[in-house]
């Protein structure tokens, strides 16, 4: 007696080859509904392909679907070089731009040094003395 072929359990995936061609489309041109966006980002991703912005997060780190993942890290790093490069010029907002580059590992730094770089102004030292007591207290 020959066994039935096992159907997959679920809803079929949105994972297809017409799907990368899509995100792809979205990487070169970053256009959601024939408009240019001014970022490229994750969510105009998800619209223009069709799919919910989890859903871009859980495949990318599939590791089945690197042809997707290199697409995502092509969008997030054109996005990085777009906010950097208009920051620079003040064409983007300097707040939203430092927000949204922490999201890239950027941060703002700041060292603080407790003395001049000549060493004219140093912390004050403060040495406390007791009395010498004597002996016929």
């Amino acid at each position: 007696m020959e066994q039935p072929t096992p159907r997959p359990v679920g809803r079929p995936s949105k994972y297809t080859e017409e799907l990368l061609v899509k995100a792809r489309e979205y990487q070169a041109n970053h256009k959601v509904a024939g408009e240019d966006e001014v970022l490229p980002t994750i969510e105009g991703l998800a619209i223009y392909i069709g799919i919910h912005r989890k859903t871009i997060y859980e495949w990318l780190h599939d590791v089945d679907k690197q042809d997707f993942s290199d697409i995502v890290e092509a969008v997030l790093a054109k996005q990085a070089k777009t906010l950097i490069s208009k920051g620079l010029t003040g064409d983007f907002n300097s707040a939203i731009t430092k927000v949204i580059l922490s999201k890239h590992n950027y941060s703002e730094r700041q060292e603080l040094d407790h003395t001049s770089s000549d060493g004219s102004m140093k912390p004050t030292v403060i040495e406390l003395v007791a009395p010498e007591q004597s002996n016929g207290l």
